[in-house]
């Protein structure tokens, strides 16, 4: 896979938040198919012999169903921030504003670091429990 682009995140800049809004959503997209490709393999390539390896499979079937929710919540918060930002007929500040009552929350950094979290976590549980 290419190497991103770096993007400069500017305030009040339209293009740099459609930039960013896109990487955002291209990302989630990923992270849905690849949560998916690895509960499809896990469960049409695994011939499990005890109930152990059924465990196992259960567990990183969960791990992946989790980060495919998170992507999906990702993209439905994209939706409502453009609808938000459409209802006032562009304006990017209004529609920001609305959106978050004019401030960032706490909430907001938390799930930016779960979101870093759960994809580390993933692609170490990934490596680990890889499928032949």
């Amino acid at each position: 896979m290419p190497r991103k682009k770096k993007q400069q995140v500017k305030v009040n800049d339209t293009a740099s938040l459609e930039c960013l809004m896109q990487e955002t959503y291209n990302d989630a997209c990923t992270q849905i198919f690849e949560a998916q490709k690895t509960i499809n393999e896990m469960v049409n390539g695994a011939d499990p012999e005890d109930v152990r390896d059924y465990s196992d499979i259960a567990g990183q079937r969960t791990n992946a169903l989790k980060i495919k929710d998170s992507a999906i919540k990702i993209k439905l918060e994209l939706a409502k921030l453009q609808n938000d930002i459409l209802k006032h007929g562009g304006d990017i500040a209004s529609g920001i504003k609305e959106h978050t009552n004019g401030q960032a929350s706490v909430d907001d950094f938390e799930a930016v670091r779960n979101i870093i979290k759960q994809q580390r976590e993933s692609k170490e549980n990934s490596d680990e429990y890889k499928l032949d």
